[in-house]
């Protein structure tokens, strides 16, 4: 093994435990906000959980607030991932389903806490924001765009759509986190809200 081949060996032991480190304290940063709250959780519990110091934390995130933000845009994610699952070669089909999915993963109660509850109060409602048009409103204004070019949708400005579907799938997940029996209702709800946008 030459030099090189062995330092280029090294640098990539070196990435892969810089990746399953910054995975481990996602994971358990998302555990334990998710859980209990923002306010109530130490970063020595956190390290704890993910087997690292707290000087790791601060070294990949800043702190508690960088590592939060790095929980919750990781959570923005996984719901954009969610709906990516649904396969149906019928865009309009495809969507409504989408959103049926998405008020259930919605409601789970860490989604509750991290993303609807601290998000905007930890983070800021501004810096939020960016981090909601980065995933939440840009994934589902590249939808509505779409949907709008096919002729399925009225041509409303998707900046004016865009939050108030959002705002429904919010207050429908809300719901649904607090009586889960509503789930059936709410999906209903969402289906007739979409079903006033689509043209005749």
């Amino acid at each position: 093994m030459s030099q090189q081949d062995y330092v280029g060996g090294m640098k990539s032991l070196r990435e892969s435990h810089t990746e399953a480190t910054i995975d481990a304290l996602l994971s358990a940063g998302r555990h334990q906000f998710g859980a209990r709250g923002y306010d109530a959780v130490s970063l020595e519990e956190i390290g704890a959980e993910a087997r690292v110091t707290t000087g790791a934390i601060y070294h990949h995130f800043k702190g508690k607030k960088g590592l939060f933000l790095g929980v919750a845009e990781a959570v923005e994610r996984d719901l954009l991932a969610v709906a990516a699952t649904i396969k149906d070669r019928d865009p309009w089909a495809r969507t409504q389903k989408a959103f049926c999915r998405l008020i259930e993963a919605c409601a789970a109660p860490d989604v509750q806490q991290i993303v609807f509850l601290d998000a905007p109060r930890v983070i800021g409602p501004e810096a939020w924001r960016e981090v909601e048009m980065k995933y939440a409103f840009g994934g589902m204004s590249s939808v509505l765009a779409q949907l709008v070019e096919t002729g399925v949708l009225h041509p409303y400005a998707t900046e004016l759509v865009a939050p108030v579907l959002l705002a429904v799938l919010a207050e429908a997940s809300r719901a649904v986190s607090a009586k889960l029996e509503l789930i059936e209702e709410a999906s209903h709800l969402m289906l007739r809200v979409l079903e006033a946008l689509r043209k005749a």
